[in-house]
């Protein structure tokens, strides 16, 4: 247990300190270390020296300048009893500017260095660098760079810092100040561009917008493009910010919109939140993942904290994703002075925008409807002269409540028994504004009980209603009389299905917070995504019977890699005569006979003896898109 506790210190130091790269490196490489930081703490956990070395050396040649990385490689030498080693390890620490000498008096993993000469050296070198410590550029604080009026605000390494949140996680933060520029509704505001100007707005529409562009060091890192990976700041408050991209991942396997991005990543989507609330909003082309003549829609969830472009007809994506970008500064300039400065007061830019796009939808839908919650917007589909009016008629008291979502009571499926997949459990991501998840288990009902604020609010009830999926199959249970406690059950939704004529694999359950004199809440989504690997069938009394996993009639059916894997069997369950499950049979193509499984997922043998059974991933060749690109797959423990 002491290795376990040490080893996690050392590791979660090396979260709170830079690697010494450039700061426009962190983004790229920050996955990377939350990656093998979780392969080494789960290394310690298992009291797994060897594996644990191996993943903290490739961190240091991935951070070569990271202190913290090399201070756990000498943790790790100095238990494997490897001192001189340790030694040389800690010394280059200690010159990487690793100087906390208490924590190396008083470290179990380095007992067995203490007393002598060398760990004393280091002791000693490491007084002398805390005394006067060498700058880092990527952890000093950037300076606030000013900004003349009609100028453009350039990204550079100087006025850019890397930030982390033990909350939340890491990201940049460019600090700006902004002159004088008049009067205008755009003073003070920023665009940025993050697609190489592909579906750049024409900012000349907008006087006194701030536009900013990337130095030479941050282009060469590839930090100008993609998903936003940093705030705006003048160091003491966030500058109210508009941006657009229509850059899509691209890779043969992993292939994805930013806004699926978003929602499959907890810390890309918990960064999107942190700059929602932050006043910046960013607008993301869906691509192919929201495609009528494709695969339809791909999305996890209509995402509330950035807005999602969509063009129907597909003609021209990037004109779209530039249009609804502007009709969102269009929007902006267009309120009063007392209203867009208290919006921005309450951090409630985007869900005050979210609103009245929706609110501006041609054919007026009842707000409370499906018809006015699309999941991406097509700007084509928004009345430019209805959301120009709403937006000048907002007052400070009509801006939107705040509303915000939390998960209070679920059950879980079990690995191995109630679902065949890599990850844990069913959750996605979750945030305020969206919860997610992902049906895994072979319940025929998926169940929720949720809870509904509106901070800062008196007297506001919740409204509930299904804007995708099918009615029938969902049911919404107010616990209290507002709605604030709900209970939401979802059964089970072959896949694809259709809404509004377009394949999809989600259910969608809107909540809006009203208040006692009508005015409406931006939504916020319960999701729930099913899987279009699967095909299952269902008894009377609602058991699951039958799950098939192998390849349909007409080949194979795309689905997210990250969130579940092809598998190339057959279950078929079976239940005692009080409705309880006794296990399972399992057929697999071109084998002959059929396995055994007992109630708990453990593979029978001839003779009725259960052994565990270890699932792992093997790739196949396909490019992900055309046929399956990783199989899970199956073997029984061998005996003991």
């Amino acid at each position: 247990m002491r290795f376990l506790r040490v080893l996690l210190l050392a590791s979660a130091a090396c979260a709170s300190a830079a690697w010494g790269q450039s700061v426009f490196d962190m983004p790229r490489l920050f996955p990377r270390h939350r990656i093998l930081l979780g392969r080494f703490v789960a290394a310690a956990g298992q009291g797994d020296l060897f594996r644990a070395e191996s993943v903290a050396r490739a961190a240091t040649q991935l951070f070569p300048k990271d202190a913290n990385w090399r201070y756990n490689v000498a943790c790790v030498c100095a238990r494997a009893g490897r001192a001189d080693e340790a030694l040389r390890e800690l010394g280059e620490a200690v010159a990487l500017g690793f100087t906390d000498t208490r924590k190396m008096r008083a470290d179990p993993d380095l007992a067995s260095l203490r007393g002598t000469p060398g760990f004393e050296a280091c002791l000693e070198r490491a007084d002398a660098l805390a005394k006067n410590p060498p700058r880092n550029a990527t952890l000093s604080a950037a300076l606030v760079r000013t900004v003349a009026p009609g100028a453009t605000a350039t990204v550079d390494a100087q006025d850019t810092q890397w930030d982390w949140d033990p909350a939340s996680g890491g990201y940049m933060t460019t600090l700006f100040r902004l002159a004088p520029a008049g009067e205008g509704p755009f003073a003070g505001a920023l665009y940025v561009n993050r697609d190489e100007d592909a579906a750049a707005v024409r900012t000349e529409r907008f006087p006194g917008l701030t536009p900013v562009l990337y130095g030479e060091e941050a282009v060469g890192a590839r930090a100008h493009v993609g998903v936003a990976n940093g705030l705006f700041s003048t160091g003491l408050a966030a500058l109210p910010t508009f941006g657009n991209s229509s850059f899509a991942m691209g890779t043969p396997v992993f292939w994805r919109s930013i806004p699926r991005l978003l929602a499959s990543d907890p810390f890309q989507i918990g960064l999107a939140m942190r700059l929602a609330l932050a006043n910046q909003l960013y607008v993301y082309d869906a691509g192919r993942d929201f495609d009528p003549k494709g695969l339809g829609d791909l999305l996890l969830a209509p995402t509330m904290s950035v807005l999602v472009s969509a063009d129907l007809e597909g003609k021209d994506p990037r004109a779209a994703n530039r249009d609804l970008t502007e009709l969102a500064l269009t929007a902006y300039g267009a309120m009063p002075e007392a209203t867009r400065r208290e919006m921005l007061r309450r951090g409630a830019l985007v869900p005050t925008l979210q609103r009245l796009l929706r609110q501006s939808l041609r054919g007026a839908p009842d707000y409370l409807s499906p018809a006015a919650h699309p999941v991406a917007f097509d700007p084509k589909c928004i009345d430019a002269q209805t959301l120009t009016r709403l937006a000048q008629a907002l007052t400070p008291e009509s801006l939107p409540p705040a509303l915000a979502l939390g998960v209070r009571q679920e059950t879980m499926p079990r690995p191995g028994v109630d679902y065949f997949d890599p990850t844990a459990g069913e959750g996605i991501a979750d945030t305020p504004w969206n919860v997610m998840r992902v049906v895994r288990g072979g319940a025929l009902t998926r169940t929720l009980t949720v809870e509904a604020r509106a901070p800062g609010e008196t007297g506001c009830a919740f409204r509930w209603f299904v804007t995708g999926g099918d009615p029938a199959k969902v049911r919404i249970k107010p616990l209290t009389p507002d709605g604030a406690l709900t209970t939401i059950e979802a059964d089970w939704h072959a896949t694809p299905f259709t809404r509004d004529g377009m394949p999809t694999r989600r259910v969608d359950v809107a909540c809006v917070a009203v208040r006692p004199d009508g005015t409406c809440s931006a939504p916020a989504f319960v999701s729930f995504r099913y899987l279009a690997n699967e095909r299952r069938e269902y008894d009377a009394q609602g058991r699951l019977r039958v799950r098939d996993w192998t390849l349909p009639e007409g080949g194979f059916l795309y689905e997210d890699p990250l969130l579940t894997l092809f598998k190339n069997w057959r279950d078929t369950y079976a239940y005692d005569a009080q409705g309880r499950l006794t296990g399972w049979t399992r057929e697999i193509p071109g084998r002959d006979g059929a396995e055994r499984f007992d109630a708990q997922g453990r593979l029978l043998g001839a003779d009725g003896t259960p052994r565990p059974v270890t699932y792992t991933r093997r790739t196949l060749p396909g490019d992900g898109l055309k046929a399956p690109a990783v199989e899970w797959i199956y073997a029984a423990d061998a005996a003991h």
